[in-house]
């Protein structure tokens, strides 16, 4: 039996490459990236749109305030809040439309002060809808954040 595996590998090896070259990518789609800024006291738009589905706009609930850093910084520089992003969309299209998001918080010399993703549907026929992604970051550096770069990933 030890001497029959290594004659076999070649063949199992041929076969298994076979298989992967002709199955199709199952999470294909399409991806884009923007930097924007950091949405702290309006709602910014965003321009990602494949087929019949667009996120429009984001805006964050929850930021610390000026008076939430000054307390940070005096008493307990370790602290954590929890950011909600909320981004708007639309699809028109009949069917929902999967999409992966992928927020980071960027400083001023490009530096990654957080970093979260979500998976979601985007519901189907609706003209304006949110989703919700949570995003855990130290008070002091949503204060030194300079931008947000967002990575949207539509799969089919």
């Amino acid at each position: 039996m030890a001497r029959i595996l290594p004659r076999l590998l070649p063949s199992a090896l041929a076969a298994i490459l076979a298989i992967l070259a002709t199955a199709p990518a199952a999470a294909a789609g399409k991806l884009a990236e923007e930097t924007v800024d950091v949405p702290r006291e309006h709602r910014v738009p965003l321009e990602f749109a494949h087929e019949k589905g667009a996120i429009f706009a984001l805006e964050s609930h929850n930021d610390p305030k000026a008076d939430d850093l000054e307390e940070a910084r005096q008493k307990d520089p370790d602290d954590k809040t929890w950011v909600l992003l909320r981004f708007y969309y639309r699809n028109d299209g009949w069917t929902r439309q999967r999409v992966k998001v992928r927020a980071l918080l960027l400083d001023a010399d490009g530096g990654v002060l957080a970093d979260v993703g979500r998976s979601t549907k985007l519901a189907k026929q609706k003209p304006e809808g949110t989703f919700n992604v949570p995003m855990k970051v130290k008070t002091l550096d949503w204060g030194k954040a300079a931008k947000m770069k967002l990575l949207v990933t539509f799969l089919d």
